[in-house]
């Protein structure tokens, strides 16, 4: 679209590590499905968001080292420490408010905080520990 023409800045993501995928299925018509179809739904789930997943991963690379040789200007910024907690203050109080307004909303935010900060502790010596072992 040419917004490197304009702003040639490319800020790094503070909310989400990269892209999801939901399948939402209506629960009386999934409680009516025979098992062997259950098990078929669930594997194309999965292969599907499996897929999606590493497309978007691989994508994303070739994009990103197209962008970065053909407009070597392009100057990668993470938003200042103000404007991150700003921005996940204000997140934050908008959740909150959701999950005062909705035992379901309560529930499934709840649920992603817990399983948030037990990933986080894997992630650090994982995934992070080996990203921040290697060398370009």
């Amino acid at each position: 679209m040419g917004f490197q023409k304009i702003a040639p800045y490319y800020y790094t993501a503070w909310h989400e590590p990269g892209s999801e995928t939901q399948f939402l299925v209506n629960k009386k018509v999934w409680q009516e499905l025979p098992d062997d179809l259950k098990i078929i739904l669930e594997t194309s789930f999965r292969v599907a968001a499996f897929d999606m997943y590493t497309q978007a991963l691989h994508e994303n690379a070739n994009s990103w080292s197209k962008m970065s040789s053909e407009y070597p200007d392009i100057k990668v910024r993470s938003f200042p420490p103000e404007v991150i907690n700003a921005l996940k203050q204000a997140n934050g109080e908008l959740l909150k408010q959701q999950a005062a307004n909705d035992e379901l909303a309560k529930e499934i935010l709840d649920s992603q905080a817990s399983y948030l900060n037990k990933m986080r502790e894997w992630t650090n010596i994982s995934l992070q520990a080996y990203l921040n072992e290697q060398t370009n």
